[in-house]
This record gives structure tokens, C-alpha cells and sequence, in this order.
């Protein structure tokens, strides 16, 4: 059979004062009876395009297109917190990133330009930049993590200096995704 690499393109968030931050609302989460699954610092990231399972002739093909995406370091600026799908449902916490620019749209149609016209397939419900923190297994007390989650609706949490895109692989294991980097684009670089 033939081996198959989960892969998804993502910029990391590695600001040591953005990580801490990070870390203190995880906690303040938990503190408030959500049982979750954090997102280690170390996997921080914003995925731009989930690609999924890709076959060892579609990864070659990724890799060369993505090395043709062009963008200048930029910021993106971390602020808000919420949660999907929504109303009395909470799976997934995350943080609200905030793009004044624009460079993570402008970088995506750069992909979807250079994917598209190779066969690869967007997600249909879009691009919503977030940064997830936490995968909810449990909630004790539905009104208090809801308050919780209510209080940090507007939590600054810092901004982030993005110097790359990196293709990323994702191998699933029982205690959580372990994520290693195929390709990295440097901004500023020309292929």
C-alpha cells in the first residue's frame, strides 16, 4: 500500500511572551472544570491549508509549488478568545488572530493559485485565522466554562513576527500530534 503523509501548511507562533500567555489561559481553563487536550507550545501554529493524506507524488508536488509563494515578515496580532462550533457546544478553544495586512489571504491565493492548478482541493467552509489552544474531552460545569470563555472574549494575548511558511507533517499518536517541517519558506526569498 502506499504511504500516505498527512501534511498541512501552517505559520508557527513561537514569541516566548505569546507562548507564556498562552499557557496562563490554558490554565485558567482548566482551572474552570474544562478537561482538554492543550495544545503544546511547542505546535503553536495557525494552519493556512489542511491538505490531509497525501500520496508520496502529490507531497512532491506540494513541496515544489509552495517554494514559489512570495511575502515580506509580517504581523499578526493575537486577540480574543473563542470556540467552535458555537453556542452550548465547545470542542475546540481558540484564540482570534488578527491580520492587518492581510499577508495570510494574500499568501493562501498565492497557494491556491499555484495548488489549484496542480488538483489540489480548498476546504470549502473557508479560511477563519485562528490559533487553537485546546481540544475539549469534558466540561464539568457548562455556565462556568461558558463564563469563563465569556470573560476572555477580549483577552489580549501579544502580537507574533511571521518570518515563514512551513509545510508540515502530522503523524497522530496516542498522546497527541507529533509535527515535524518538509519544506520552510523563508519570507523575502524568491524561488
Amino acid at each position: 500500500m502506499a504511504q500516505l503523509t498527512r501534511t498541512f501548511i501552517a505559520v508557527d507562533f513561537d514569541n516566548p511572551l505569546i507562548v507564556s500567555r498562552v499557557q496562563d489561559i490554558q490554565k485558567e481553563l482548566r482551572e474552570s472544570g474544562i478537561i482538554a487536550k492543550d495544545v503544546e507550545p511547542e505546535n503553536l501554529h495557525l494552519t493556512i491549508w489542511f491538505l490531509g493524506e497525501l500520496t508520496e507524488d502529490k507531497l512532491k508536488i506540494l513541496l515544489e509549488e509552495v517554494n514559489k509563494i512570495y511575502f515580506k515578515e509580517f504581523e499578526l496580532r493575537i486577540r480574543g478568545l473563542g470556540y467552535f462550533p458555537g453556542g452550548n457546544r465547545i470542542n475546540v478553544i481558540w484564540l482570534g488572530v488578527e491580520d492587518p495586512e492581510n499577508m495570510l489571504k494574500n499568501i493562501l491565493e498565492q497557494l491556491l493559485n499555484y495548488l489549484g492548478k496542480k488538483g489540489f482541493k480548498y476546504d470549502e467552509r473557508g479560511f477563519t485565522p485562528h490559533l487553537t489552544i485546546a481540544r475539549v474531552k469534558y466540561i464539568q460545569d457548562k455556565q462556568r466554562a461558558l463564563k469563563i470563555i465569556q470573560s476572555l472574549k477580549y483577552v489580549e494575548v501579544g502580537t507574533q513576527l511571521i518570518s515563514s511558511v512551513k509545510v508540515k507533517k502530522s503523524i497522530l499518536t496516542s498522546k497527541g500530534p507529533i509535527y515535524s517541517d518538509l519544506v520552510v519558506v523563508e519570507a523575502g526569498k524568491k524561488s
